[in-house]
């Protein structure tokens, strides 16, 4: 019988009664999670399930690899799109998929770190790219007959500064997220550079340098058979 864990609103699964085990003697899984088998819905703690059934003990040194292995089944996976199908779409689409797929990660990054504020960041720079776009189609062609032109641009030129600023910090938000999730919940070492994740930011290129660093993951859960 196979059976689901339940944390955080999240559904994992199914294991084996002996991957639920392993998971609970390694910490992964606790006692007090919830738990139900195949074909039922209510949910139960997983203490109940175990019972009497003896937990075995778990290895005294695991690996590194082992730990982020049984951490990484307890989370969803990132994104998966290769990133250089990614820069296609973007180029294709003129940018408009890089708004798209930062909010496509900002919103897994905001499931597995619920403290994580780029969907924020995200939202306003979306915000004032809209408001500067608006700005843009009310100058018409000809600006110079048009008596507000002046403040028009001003504000058009401040709202893409602003633009710029928030989506630089958005996606160095992101960077920390990422590193802090990778480095403790799932733990395989994963440091992003800063300066790159500037430059490509400043390009409106950040969903790439984050889709890069997923892609590899993503290919490492798959050859661990942690991928649905």
């Amino acid at each position: 019988m196979n059976y689901f864990i339940k944390r955080d609103l999240q559904e994992y699964g199914p294991y084996t009664l002996s991957e639920l085990q392993r998971y609970v003697a390694s910490g992964n899984v606790l006692l007090t999670d919830l738990c139900r088998s195949e074909g039922l819905n209510d949910w139960v703690p997983v203490s109940k399930v175990i019972g009497n059934i003896p937990v075995p003990v778990a290895a005294p040194a695991p690996t590194a690899a082992s730990a982020a292995a049984a951490a990484a089944a307890l989370y969803p996976a990132p994104p998966s799109l290769h990133w250089g199908i990614a820069l296609l779409l973007t180029i294709v689409t003129c940018f408009i998929f890089s708004w798209v797929w930062l909010f496509v990660q900002a919103a897994w990054m905001k499931k597995v770190q619920p403290n994580s504020k780029a969907i924020i960041f995200f939202g306003v720079a979306l915000g004032g790219y809209v408001l500067a776009i608006f700005v843009t189609i009310s100058l018409g062609l000809n600006p110079h007959d048009n008596p507000g032109a002046l403040g028009l641009i001003s504000l058009m030129r401040l709202v893409q500064l602003g633009v710029w600023i928030t989506l630089i910090a958005g996606c160095f938000s992101m960077k920390n997220s990422i590193e802090e999730h990778y480095n403790t919940a799932e733990p395989i070492g994963l440091s992003l550079n800063g300066v790159i994740t500037f430059i490509m930011s400043f390009f409106f290129l950040g969903h790439i340098y984050f889709q890069y660093h997923f892609t590899q993951i993503n290919e490492m859960r798959r050859s661990q058979g942690l991928m649905a």
